[in-house]
């Protein structure tokens, strides 16, 4: 592709906006600069300077679009699009984790995430992700999940985690793979790598409370970076996997674990699946492991001791569950089944502060191809940015942060340690481990 090729390709995709979604177009025109959106942005706060501002970062779209679509604009033509110029934008778009705190808070509503990711979706397009992001996307497209691991793999890493539920719960408990069953249960793949306590609470609560359930090699991962690089053919070729999983097992229900992105592209965003009859529903229902929880916990099947724990517990709100899918409720009710020392972080709920790791950032921890401050290391940024949540933790006096995101654990852990807290973070399943108790002993 030659310079002005390159150059044409973001043109035009961003003149494309005036035939795209009304929201996106209304974006080009309302915003006031009123600066509430930087007041309630984790960036914005942690870092000094305008381009941090979320209008700021919305304005490098929003006045290329005016200068090519209005007349003034047309007229009064100034400065063209420079290599510098896109080189600000990639680290712009990627400063930015997307997390909508800014449209709750925005008077006119305006979701400045949506400009992020089709800021993140040109520069996708001219193969000038960040590497991190785009070679997780072409892993994934090889093994069907985000941690390269093949079939054999997965079965060994679920055999493994058989016999850690058993050494610690003294529980025989088996995790089902490629079976038929009422549920599919697809967490995201690094909760069997990288955070297996989730993995092995949600597999104990599925035994405890005797359902029909499998996994499945081929859709055991439901992180999507489709989603944060703006590639939406590929979050839709890794959405399908799900579902060609689920009529695959006659599976009645997909449920999604404690991953917020996964959940919010399997129930709203994924795409055209096939499968759907006349009316376009699916033969099954998708939902979230954590209203299903509180469904079991509610009726009485799992017996709980919440003082077995102990650790002063608090919850972190992942932005894709509170601000983009509702889930917001259920996992503090489950948590405070587990746990009768839990207490709020403030403000909580769709209002609470983005950690600093979501749209993907979390796995960006070195250098990459533009600069991110002075050492150009990225994890010197992200532990910038997540200052405002370690504040908020800090406030809280808890030793123990439950944290439903795969995502939000990684960077939450990096972000702990980094400002020497010692504060522990794990999943809000993992406390099953420890607060369930077993048919045989409760007598």
């Amino acid at each position: 592709m030659t310079e002005f090729e390159h150059k044409q390709k973001v043109v035009d995709s961003v003149k494309a906006i005036s035939k795209g979604p009304r929201s996106m177009q209304v974006y080009m025109d309302i915003c006031a600069k009123c600066g509430t959106c930087a007041e309630n942005c984790h960036v914005a706060y942690a870092f000094e300077g305008t381009q941090y501002n979320p209008a700021a970062r919305s304005d490098l779209i929003r006045k290329m679009y005016k200068r090519e679509t209005t007349l003034t604009g047309k007229l009064f033509r100034k400065g063209e699009l420079t290599d510098e110029d896109f080189d600000q934008w990639v680290r712009s778009f990627y400063e930015c984790s997307g997390c909508r705190r800014c449209a709750v808070y925005c008077p006119y509503g305006i979701d400045n995430s949506v400009l992020t990711r089709k800021g993140r979706a040109i520069i996708h397009a001219l193969d000038r992700s960040p590497t991190r992001m785009a070679d997780t996307q072409k892993i994934s497209d090889e093994f069907g999940n985000d941690e390269a691991q093949p079939p054999k793999a997965i079965i060994n890493a679920l055999e493994f985690l058989e016999e850690e539920i058993e050494e610690e719960t003294g529980v025989q408990v088996k995790i089902p793979v490629d079976q038929e069953a009422d549920i599919l249960f697809v967490p995201a793949s690094a909760d069997l790598i990288s955070f297996p306590e989730t993995q092995m609470g949600v597999a104990y609560f599925f035994h405890l409370a005797g359902l029909s359930w499998t996994m499945a090699t081929d859709a055991v991962d439901g992180a999507n970076f489709g989603l944060f690089t703006g590639d939406d053919a590929h979050m839709k070729r890794k959405n399908k996997l799900l579902h060609d999983a689920c009529i695959k097992y006659n599976c009645k229900q997909l449920s999604i674990g404690e991953c917020g992105h996964a959940y919010r592209i399997a129930k709203r965003i994924g795409g055209e699946n096939s499968g759907k009859d006349e009316n376009g529903n699916l033969p099954y229902t998708i939902d979230n492991i954590f209203p299903l929880a509180m469904r079991i916990l509610r009726e009485g099947k799992i017996k709980l001791d919440p003082t077995k724990f102990g650790k002063k517990v608090t919850y972190h709100d992942p932005c894709n569950f509170a601000r983009s899918t509702g889930i917001v409720e259920e996992p503090r009710e489950v948590l405070g089944a587990l746990s009768d020392n839990f207490h709020e972080m403030y403000p909580n709920r769709e209002q609470n502060w983005c950690c600093g790791g979501g749209g993907g950032l979390a796995v960006m921890d070195g250098k990459e191809k533009v600069k991110w401050g002075e050492d150009e290391d990225f994890l010197s940024y992200r532990m910038q940015a997540g200052k405002k949540k370690v504040e908020q933790v800090a406030e809280t006096g808890a030793s123990y942060l439950a944290a439903p995101c795969a995502n939000c654990k990684r960077h939450l852990q990096q972000l702990m340690e980094h400002h020497e807290t010692g504060v522990e973070v794990g999943g809000v399943f993992d406390l099953i481990l420890k607060a369930a108790i077993p048919p045989e002993q409760d007598k």
